[in-house]
C-alpha cells in the first residue's frame, strides 16, 4: 500500500514540477528550507526545485547534489521506486519502515549495491560519502555535538545520545562505534543510561526480496515471504498440488508432492509462519510453495520465523488463492523470488535490552525480540503479563490466556517469569512440577520435542489442569509445549503428559493407565485389597479383646494397637479415588479440597501400625536375646504402645496442609521429609530383627555342638518357635511398608508418572498389612491348636510303669502348658 502510494505521488512529482537545477549552475551549498509542508532542493541565488509532495501524504525527500554535481552523475537516471528520469533524482528520506533502509547508511549502501555501481579509484567512496552526507543534512538531525534528549533524538543508527548521568535531562550526540560490543567498554559510555542508548547503535536488518508468479502463463501478483533467508535467486517451476493439510491436518507430509508447486490455504497462522511449514514442504518434495490467506483478502508477505528457505515461498491475496486452488490444480506454476537489497532498522523509541542490558523499570522484562543465526539476542522492555482486569498475571509468562497473547520464544519465557516473579509450580510437593530453572529448553531433533497432547487431540480445551497453576486451560498447555522444545524425555514433560487425560487426549494417561479398564483397576483392586486388610486387622482385634488373659499381656497389646490403626488408614485407602477432588476427571473422583485432606490425614493416622511393628520388633528382641520374662516385659510395655502413637500422629497433624492427590488416593504430597520417619522404622526394625537373628543363628550353632555331646537342646525350643513366630510377622511387615515407601519415592523423584503396573502392584500391597498379619496371626493359632491336640493324643496313650495317676498329672500339666497363649 505504502509503494504504491510512493510511485503515484512520484508520478505526479515527476510529471507536475520542474526538473532539478541544470549541471550547467553551480551551487556552493544546500539550503533547507524549514518550512513543515515542503522541502526543497536549491542553488544559492537559483530557483527553487520542490522535491516533496505536501507532508500529508507522508512523503520526504532529499536532493543528493554535490557543489560539482559530478560525484552523482552514475545516479543520474535512478530514482525512487524504478521511476526512470533524465536529471538528478529527489530521493524518499529514510524512514523506520523504507526497504531501503531506515537511515541514510543503509540506504545509500543499498541504492550502491541495488544499481550494481562499479567502483572505480574513488568513485565508489564519494558516491557513498556524498549522498550521505547530504541525506544526512537534509533528513536527519542529531549528529555529533548536538544536545540531545529523550524529546531531541540523535541520529539513530549513527549516534547516540550520551548521558553524564543517570538522571541527567539532556546529552551529546555521540558516533555510534564500528561494533556495538565497544558500548560495553569502560569510558565508552558515560553512564548506565547511555549504555542503553549506545546499544540501539545495533541495526537489524533483514534481506528485501521480489517475487513472481506465474500459472499456465497468466501472470499474478504476489509478495515474498518475510523474515526469512534465501540464496539471491530461488526459482522452480511444476505441477500445482494442494498441501493444505500440512497446516489444516498438521501433517508432516504432503502426498504426491514431489516435484510439484505446493498450494498451502492458511486459514490459523495468519500473519506468523512457523519455519515447520517451509520443512514440511521441502521434506515432501515441492519444489516451490504458494500460500494464501483463507479469511482475509490482504495478499500481505507473511512473517517467516527463523529460516533458511531452499525453494521459493511467495503469497497470493485470497481471491487469486481460491482461483489456484478451485480452477488450476495440476497446471503449470512458475515461481521466483529475488533478494535485491536489505532493510536495516534502529531502535529508535524501543528500550533495547539483552543478557548484559536488562529491563531497570519494575514490572518489566525483555520480550527478545531479534534473532542473529536463530538465537534470540536481543528485544525491547515490555510490561509484565496482565489480566483482563489490569491485575498482574505471572503465569501469563508460560500460558496463553486469550489469542495473541501468548509468549513466542523460550529467550522470553525465561526473562518474563524471571523479571515478573512467575513460577510454574505450587511449594513443594511430590506430585508438582520442577520450577522454570529446571525446564530444558531445546532439541537437537524436533522429533525429540514434547507433545503435551501428542495426537493434537484436545477434547476439552477449555477444562482447567490442576498442574501448574490456576486456571490453566487444555489449550493453553498444549500452546505451551508446542511452542516451546521441552525435550520429551523431561520430568515435567512426562508429568504434564500424565495429566493430559483431563482434556480427552490419547496417550499414557492417568498414571499410565491409557484405557478405562486400566484405570478402574487403579480404582478397585487397591479398595479391595484394602478391604481384606480391615476384615483381617478386625478378626485380629476381635481375638485378642474377647480373653482377658490375651488383653494383659504385652504381645498381644501391641497386635491389638496394630490392628487398631492399620483399620483406621485401611479404611481410608479403601476409599480411593473418591475423596480426590473432581476436576481431577478421575474415574469415582467426587471430592473436593477438605475431602481430599481427611483422606489424607487418615491414611498417615494409619502410619501408627508402622511404627508399631518397630515396637514388636523390640518385643522379640527383648525376650528373645535378652531373655526377658513376660513380667519385666510388662514394664516396658507402656512405651513401646505410646511411643508409635506419638511419632504417627505428630505427622499426621504436620501434613494437614500439604495433603494432596497422589494418583490413587489423596496423602501427604510434601517431598521427602513424611516419607524419612517410614524409612527409619523399616531400618530400625531390620536392624533389630538382623540382631536377632544373628543370635539365633549363634545359639543354632551352639546347640548342634551339645547335641554332638548327647544333650538335647531342647532348652532352645520355645526361643526358636518365637523367632520364627517374629520372622513371619517381619515378612508382613515387608509386604506393605517398602512398596508404600517406594512409591513415595518414586512420586517424589519423578519416575512414576506412567509406570502403571508398578503403581498397580505397589497399591494393591500398600493397604494390606492387616491381611497379612491376620494370615500370620491365624497360621499361629492354628499351629498352636495343632500342638495341643496332638500333646493331649500322646498324652493318653502314655502307659508306664509310674501310676495312672502320676501320668496323667504329668500330661494334664504339659497340656496345660501347650495351650497357653503365644508369648
Amino acid at each position: 500500500m505504502r509503494c504504491s502510494l510512493a510511485i503515484a505521488s512520484l508520478l505526479i512529482l515527476v510529471s507536475s514540477l520542474c526538473t532539478c537545477i541544470s549541471a550547467e549552475s553551480k551551487n556552493e551549498s544546500i539550503i533547507i528550507d524549514t518550512l513543515n509542508d515542503w522541502k526543497r532542493c536549491s542553488l544559492e541565488g537559483g530557483e527553487w526545485s520542490i522535491c516533496l509532495q505536501p507532508t500529508g501524504y507522508g512523503l520526504s525527500w532529499y536532493c543528493p547534489l554535490d557543489e560539482s554535481e559530478h560525484a552523482l552523475d552514475k545516479l543520474g537516471n535512478i530514482s525512487w521506486y524504478g521511476i526512470q528520469t533524465d536529471f538528478h533524482p529527489c530521493f524518499k528520506c529514510p524512514t523506520e519502515d523504507s526497504p531501503l533502509g531506515s537511515d541514510c547508511l543503509s540506504t545509500m549502501t543499498t541504492l550502491v549495491e541495488q544499481y550494481n555501481i562499479t567502483p572505480t579509484t574513488n568513485e565508489y567512496e564519494d558516491i557513498f560519502e556524498v549522498g550521505i552526507e547530504y541525506c544526512a543534512e537534509m533528513c536527519e538531525a542529531g549528529l555529533s555535538g548536538d544536545v540531545c534528549s529523550d524529546e531531541n533524538k540523535c541520529t539513530g543508527g549513527s549516534h547516540f545520545c550520551d548521558y553524564s548521568g543517570d538522571d541527567e535531562l539532556t546529552g551529546v550526540c555521540k558516533m555510534c562505534p564500528a561494533d556495538v560490543g565497544e558500548c560495553f567498554n569502560g569510558g565508552f559510555s558515560s553512564s548506565d543510561r547511555s549504555l542503553k542508548e549506545c546499544y540501539k547503535c545495533r541495526l537489524a536488518c533483514y534481506d528485501v526480496t521480489v517475487s513472481s508468479l506465474s500459472v499456465d502463463g497468466e501472470e499474478l501478483t504476489s509478495e515474498p515471504i518475510r523474515m526469512a533467508t534465501q540464496e539471491s535467486t530461488l526459482s522452480a517451476s511444476g505441477p500445482l498440488v494442494d498441501c493444505s493439510d500440512i497446516i489444516l491436518a498438521d501433517v508432516d507430509i504432503c502426498p504426491d508432492a514431489e516435484g510439484s508447486v505446493c498450494l498451502v490455504a492458511d486459514y490459523t497462522i495468519h500473519s506468523l509462519l512457523f519455519f515447520d511449514i517451509s520443512d514440511k514442504a521441502e521434506k515432501s518434495g515441492c519444489v516451490a510453495m504458494i500460500k494464501f490467506d483463507g479469511v482475509s483478502s490482504y495478499i500481505g508477505g507473511s512473517h517467516h520465523s527463523y529460516d533458511h528457505l531452499t525453494i521459493p515461498f511467495v503469497s497470493v491475496g485470497t481471491n487469486d488463492g481460491n482461483h489456484l486452488k478451485d480452477n488450476k490444480i495440476g497446471s503449470t506454476a512458475h515461481v521466483g523470488s529475488e533478494i535485491w537489497g536489505s532493510a536495516c532498522y534502529p531502535s529508535f523509541e524501543a528500550i533495547a535490552c539483552n543478557d548484559k542490558i536488562p529491563c531497570q523499570d519494575a514490572d518489566t522484562y525483555c520480550d527478545y525480540t531479534v534473532a542473529q543465526n536463530g538465537v534470540y539476542v536481543e528485544g525491547e522492555c515490555v510490561e509484565c503479563p496482565k489480566g483482563e482486569g489490569g491485575e498482574p498475571d505471572p503465569l501469563g509468562c508460560y500460558f496463553e490466556r486469550r489469542e495473541g497473547s501468548f509468549i513466542k520464544t523460550q529467550e522470553e519465557v525465561e526473562s518474563c517469569a524471571k523479571s515478573c516473579g512467575a513460577y510454574l509450580t505450587y511449594d513443594e510437593c511430590k506430585f508438582c512440577p520442577n520450577d522454570i530453572s529446571a525446564f530444558e529448553f531445546g532439541v537437537e531433533n524436533k522429533a525429540d520435542q514434547c507433545h503435551f497432547c501428542p495426537q493434537n487431540d484436545v477434547l476439552h480445551p477449555d477444562r482447567f489442569v490442576p498442574l501448574f497453576g490456576k486456571n490453566i486451560t487444555c489449550w493453553s498447555m498444549q500452546a505451551f509445549f508446542e511452542r516451546l522444545e521441552v525435550p520429551k524425555d523431561s520430568e515435567n514433560c512426562q508429568l504434564a503428559q500424565s495429566f493430559n487425560y483431563i482434556c480427552g487426549c490419547q496417550g499414557p494417561g492417568y498414571a499410565g493407565a491409557s484405557t478405562q479398564a486400566k484405570k478402574n483397576a487403579l480404582v478397585w483392586v487397591p479398595r479391595v485389597t484394602a478391604m481384606l486388610s480391615v476384615m483381617g486387622s478386625l478378626f485380629v482385634l476381635i481375638d485378642v479383646l474377647r480373653e482377658r488373659s490375651r488383653r494383659s499381656k504385652p504381645f498381644f497389646q501391641l497386635m491389638a494397637q496394630m490392628s487398631f490403626f492399620d483399620i483406621i488408614g485401611s479404611v481410608a485407602y479403601a476409599f480411593t479415588s473418591l475423596p480426590i477432588p473432581s476436576n481431577f476427571y478421575f474415574p469415582g473422583a467426587h471430592g473436593n479440597k477438605a475431602s481430599c485432606t481427611s483422606q489424607g490425614f487418615f491414611i498417615q493416622v494409619g502410619t501408627v501400625a508402622c511404627f508399631t511393628n518397630v515396637s514388636l520388633a523390640v518385643y522379640y528382641f527383648l525376650m528373645i536375646k535378652k531373655g526377658w520374662s513376660q513380667t519385666r516385659l510388662k514394664k516396658v510395655i507402656l512405651w513401646l504402645l505410646i511411643c508409635p502413637v506419638i511419632v504417627g500422629m505428630t505427622f499426621a497433624f504436620a501434613g494437614i496442609p500439604f495433603m494432596g492427590n497422589l494418583v490413587l488416593w489423596c496423602n501427604n504430597s510434601a517431598p521427602w521429609w513424611p516419607d524419612i520417619p517410614v524409612a527409619i522404622a523399616i531400618f530400625v526394625a531390620t536392624f533389630i530383627m538382623g540382631s536377632v537373628f544373628w543370635d539365633v543363628y549363634k545359639k543354632d550353632q551352639a546347640s548342634k555342638r551339645w547335641r554332638q555331646r548327647g544333650d538335647s537342646g531342647s532348652g532352645n525350643s520355645i526361643s526358636t518357635k518365637v523367632f520364627w513366630q517374629s520372622v513371619w510377622y517381619l515378612m508382613s511387615f515387608y509386604a506393605t511398608w517398602p512398596p508404600y515407601l517406594a512409591l513415595q519415592y518414586f512420586w517424589a523423584s519423578g519416575k512414576a508418572y506412567d509406570t502403571y503396573y508398578f503403581i498397580l502392584f505397589a497399591g494393591a500391597l500398600v493397604p494390606l498389612q492387616g491381611g497379612w498379619n491376620w494370615f500370620v496371626y491365624a497360621r499361629n493359632r492354628q499351629l498352636k491348636g495343632l500342638r495341643t491336640a496332638m500333646s493331649s493324643y500322646i498324652s493318653s496313650r502314655l502307659v508306664t510303669g509310674t501310676s495312672f495317676r502320676s501320668v496323667n498329672r504329668s500330661s494334664t500339666n504339659r497340656s496345660s502348658n501347650n495351650q497357653s497363649d503365644q508369648p
